[in-house]
């Protein structure tokens, strides 16, 4: 599952921004935001595939170049440090700075062909499959390590001293002393998001999402798991985007 942010403080502009990236892919998740800091927040919990940003964020101030200043902060960690950026503004004389010093994919001034931004985003999203590919993930058990595709794994499970990884392919692999939190933290990946206390799910396996049962259902409906109260709030804001 793609996943692009959007930051433009116009929301004329960003919905229509929306619509060209749906029409290029229907399962593209899209996060959009107006404010830097819901940005920050964004790309320190989901993994960013591109970046469409407005460089002047606040208009009622002079000389602002928030998005600018985004895109400096976000290069400078690892995972982004080459992850493309599409800037979109009225600004004429940034590009020089965009270009050599953030090391953006291209500069689109306002008001901007919609056709060529939209084949832009679909070259962009090309690096998708290249970044996220076949990528591994490895555990020990019993003193063998055991290897797993990080998209074949539709969920984990925690138990008191073990957790319980679910594969695609309906296999079950039982990890002794994973807990969540080590997962998470080793997957390093916007797809795996926990829906309740004791269940991490990946979302390119999410078929339904029913918040008022509150029943995630999974792997074409042969799993379930459930959204627990703490998480139902964060799992709202995922999905909508």
């Amino acid at each position: 599952m793609k996943k692009i942010l959007i930051l433009e403080d116009n929301l004329t502009t960003a919905e229509h921004l929306k619509a060209l990236i749906n029409e290029i892919d229907i399962k593209a998740l899209i996060f959009a935001y107006d404010r830097v800091a819901d940005g920050y927040q964004c790309v320190m919990e989901n993994d960013i595939d591109l970046f469409i940003v407005d460089i002047i964020l606040d208009t009622k101030r002079p000389g602002d170049s928030s998005g600018l200043n985004f895109i400096d902060r976000i290069r400078k960690i690892d995972r982004y440090a080459f992850a493309p950026v599409i800037f979109i503004t009225s600004l004429e004389d940034s590009r020089l700075y965009t270009y050599e010093e953030l090391h953006c994919y291209r500069f689109f001034e306002k008001p901007f062909d919609s056709e060529e931004l939209k084949a832009e985003i679909r070259h962009c999203l090309k690096f998708f499959d290249v970044r996220h590919e076949k990528k591994k993930m490895y555990f020990r058990k019993e003193g063998v390590v055991v290897s797993l595709l990080q998209e074949e794994i539709v969920y984990v499970e925690s138990h008191r001293h073990y957790a319980q990884i679910y594969l695609k392919n309906g296999e079950e692999i039982k990890i002794p002393y994973l807990t969540l939190r080590r997962f998470l933290l080793e997957a390093d990946s916007g797809n795996f998001i926990r829906c309740c206390r004791s269940m991490v799910i990946n979302l390119d396996y999410v078929d339904n999402i029913d918040f008022s049962n509150r029943i995630i259902s999974l792997n074409k409906g042969r799993e379930k798991a459930d959204i627990g109260i703490r998480f139902k709030k964060r799992l709202k804001e995922l999905v909508k985007g």
